[in-house]
């Protein structure tokens, strides 16, 4: 079941699809296409038209204007909530290929912004537990600011340099660093009574590669080398691997077989994104071909 807050925002971007398609919105539109009572639809367009273009027609409708430039409309400070709400709304529609969502991104210019937040494909988003410490942790990581805070996991303090926070698999993560410079992941609802560091030692600043690697995560398995993979499709998955990319880079060597390669820095990462498509793989790079044979034998010998 969806929670409330998961409702407003689907119903948000069925408005603002609704403007990217049409020439103009009635309020009944509106209301007709989310569901919703017409008073609700005329406040929902209010809002959005606090930050966006919209001009009253002359028969009651509205029409969008400037929809090329949309970016220009969106004050500075508003940037990154921006980012945010279309990362978040793109968790509730894991059905779809997300094409609503991904010409907002381009119309918003959010090429430009590099989000704190990054949310995967999810139709399970429990963003309301972890609402206070997302806001919390948004400044420190906006502003470099080193941390520290109480885990409950494992009934510790920790002090950290946090960089970005991650949806994955299910849960919400703090990606930082210890002083030492390893990269770390941390649940969002174990972490209670954040506060300033007042540590001698100051925010860690990552050279460009480690920047690089938390960039581009799309999991909380880290490494500090960049591993090629190849990994032969099955025709049944082919399609769905074009259309919905699992990974961020993904190059397509060959169509028969169907070859792609993908780089990770950890093998465990690949090895959870791939093991919902087993038995449809076919790991070709030898080094990862072992850790996968590895991993499903004690699969294996635990479950025969």
């Amino acid at each position: 079941m969806k929670q409330e807050g998961e409702r407003v925002i689907e119903k948000l971007f069925k408005v603002l699809n609704l403007f990217l398609e049409r020439t103009s919105v009635s309020t009944n539109l509106i209301a007709e296409e989310t569901g919703m009572s017409r008073r609700s639809a005329q406040r929902y367009l209010q809002d959005i038209m606090q930050f966006l273009e919209i001009k009253k027609n002359g028969d009651d409708s509205y029409t969008l204007i400037h929809k090329d430039r949309l970016s220009q409309h969106i004050k500075r400070d508003d940037s990154y909530l921006t980012a945010t709400l279309l990362q978040y709304a793109k968790s509730m529609f894991p059905e779809s290929r997300h094409d609503t969502v991904e010409n907002l991104f381009k119309l918003f210019n959010i090429t430009n912004i590099e989000p704190t937040i990054q949310v995967l494909e999810s139709s399970s988003v429990d963003y309301n537990k972890v609402q206070g410490v997302v806001t919390d942790l948004s400044f420190y990581i906006k502003n470099h600011i080193k941390i520290q805070f109480y885990y409950r996991k494992d009934n510790s303090t920790k002090i950290i340099s946090p960089y970005k926070i991650l949806y994955y698999n299910g849960f919400w993560y703090l990606i930082g660093c210890k002083d030492n410079k390893e990269i770390r992941a941390y649940r969002l609802d174990y972490i209670e009574q954040i506060s300033l560091s007042h540590d001698e030692t100051g925010y860690i600043e990552l050279d460009e590669k480690s920047k690089k690697i938390i960039e581009n995560t799309t999991s909380i398995w880290f490494g500090y080398e960049e591993l090629e993979v190849e990994i032969i499709l099955d025709k049944g998955i082919k399609e769905y691997f074009i259309d919905r990319p699992i990974f961020k880079n993904m190059q397509i060597l060959s169509e028969n077989p169907f070859t792609i390669k993908v780089t990770v820095y950890n093998y465990m990462a690949l090895y959870m994104d791939l093991m919902p498509y087993a038995p449809y793989f076919e790991i070709v790079t030898p080094e990862a071909r072992k850790f996968f044979a590895k991993n499903l034998l004690k699969a294996y010998e635990k479950n025969k």
